[in-house]
């Protein structure tokens, strides 16, 4: 996971001046299995956590020896944004613009990234960004009350959450009981900002089998996951069918 994040976080170019990764994304320092991230030119400041073992120096240097042997730039160690970050900004307005519009939710977000953790039932949590609209899916085992509720009401509470509304949903709590448990049953919420349109998230629950490996718990016992949060989300055998989870 820590080789994951760093080859899809950290900024380098390729071909031309296409220019993959965080644009002015850095390191700003390693203390321990913390990784602290900042971007070029500000004070902003993201801690990535490993888990025990991790050694963040190694895969940096790995990562960076790659780039290299493929003819690519590595990015991360310019001290202020580079001239290839700056001309591929210029020459992808559109996308750059669409980052920068749905910049304010990763902010959002991140700072109350604890109620992925304590006001969901999920056991695994994806996300990806396609256009202007965040897509978020949950997925909950088979057997554990789908509370989505309790997430999107702390998340858009007046005081402490963020500044968002519920513009469209479609709930399938209350249908009629699935026909095979191989199927799935999901409730999707789309949320936009409360004073205009700017951008949207998409939240999808799912509920059905644990589809991440017959030992997803084992896995994230591996990884150091909090005991009781297991006991809540993945109790007992967690029979499923591929992959692996994350938390």
């Amino acid at each position: 996971m820590a080789w994951h994040a760093l080859d899809r976080l950290l900024p380098y170019a390729s071909t031309g001046i296409q220019v993959d990764g965080v644009l002015g994304l850095r390191i700003g320092a390693i203390r321990g299995r913390d990784l602290h991230l900042t971007l070029a030119e500000t004070e902003s400041r993201l801690i990535i956590r490993g888990v025990p073992g991790t050694t963040w120096e190694d895969y940096l240097d790995e990562r960076w020896d790659d780039l290299v042997r493929l003819r690519a730039a590595p990015l991360w160690r310019s001290p202020s944004f580079s001239d290839l970050e700056r001309r591929d900004e210029r020459s992808h307005p559109l996308v750059r613009g669409a980052e920068k519009d749905i910049a304010w939710a990763g902010a959002g977000l991140l700072r109350r990234i604890a109620l992925f953790h304590t006001s969901s039932s999920a056991y695994s949590t994806r996300s990806w960004i396609s256009g202007s609209e965040w897509i978020f899916e949950l997925d909950t085992r088979h057997g554990i009350r789908l509370d989505h509720d309790t997430l999107l009401a702390r998340l858009t509470d007046p005081v402490w959450g963020m500044p968002l509304r519920v513009v469209k949903h479609h709930c399938t709590c209350d249908d009629p009981p699935l026909e095979h448990d191989w199927y799935m049953r999901q409730c999707t919420y789309e949320l936009a900002h409360s004073d205009g349109p700017r951008c949207g998230l998409q939240f999808r629950f799912r509920w059905g089998r644990a589809a991440y490996g017959k030992d997803a718990r084992k896995q994230l016992e591996r990884l150091g996951a909090d005991v009781g949060w297991l006991d809540r989300v993945l109790p007992g055998d967690t029979r499923g069918s591929r992959g692996e989870a994350t938390p």
